[in-house]
């Protein structure tokens, strides 16, 4: 018996010595979304890292659409953060959505959102932030809006530690037009 307790603790600490290991070795992200639209509605999350949560929840009642993605990915090399959150009923859609990431090799924060108004007033918003096995951060925002009336915005700051320079994303916006923002780029469809 004592055998057995002693090689059970044996292959017990090997395994976390090679979870550690091979964790140490790759990267941490998470990201999450949010699609809200008259009668559908999605959210979803994914996180990789040493510890990983990922939770996501879709509800249509009464009317009301509603949908939260969240995740969280962290590691030796940091954490990540990611949340979305869309509601929408009658003539109206929002969504929004925030990535944070903190690292030794850097940090990234971003956010963006979107309002949408008559037609489908279909609203889609997530994002992704991550920590690459090098130590550099990434990350960014996406919104996006199909109603007649659309309202869109995003913001993105990455800053690399040991790296020059840092990079910063777009200034708030609206349009009549359907609008996409990504990272900071902007394209009309």
């Amino acid at each position: 018996m004592a055998i057995t307790t002693r090689s059970n603790a044996t292959l017990f600490v090997a395994l976390v010595i090679s979870s550690f290991v091979a964790s140490s070795a790759s990267a941490q992200s998470a990201g999450s979304w949010v699609d809200i639209g008259r009668g559908k509605v999605g959210a979803g999350s994914n996180a990789k890292g040493m510890f990983q949560f990922g939770k996501s929840r879709a509800s249509s009642k009464n009317g009301v659409d509603f949908g939260h993605g969240f995740a969280v990915g962290a590691g030796p090399n940091g954490i990540a953060l990611s949340n979305s959150v869309g509601v929408g009923g009658g003539p109206l859609g929002a969504a929004h959505n925030v990535q944070l990431n903190i690292g030794r090799g850097g940090a990234h924060v971003s956010h963006g959102g979107v309002v949408s108004q008559g037609g489908n007033r279909r609203v889609i918003s997530g994002g992704q932030t991550g920590t690459r096995s090098s130590g550099r951060v990434y990350g960014g925002s996406t919104s996006t809006g199909f109603g007649d009336r659309t309202k869109t915005y995003s913001k993105s700051r990455t800053t690399n530690f040991g790296s020059a320079g840092s990079y910063y994303g777009s200034q708030p916006t609206s349009s009549n037009r359907r609008i996409i923002r990504t990272s900071g780029r902007r394209f009309r469809r």
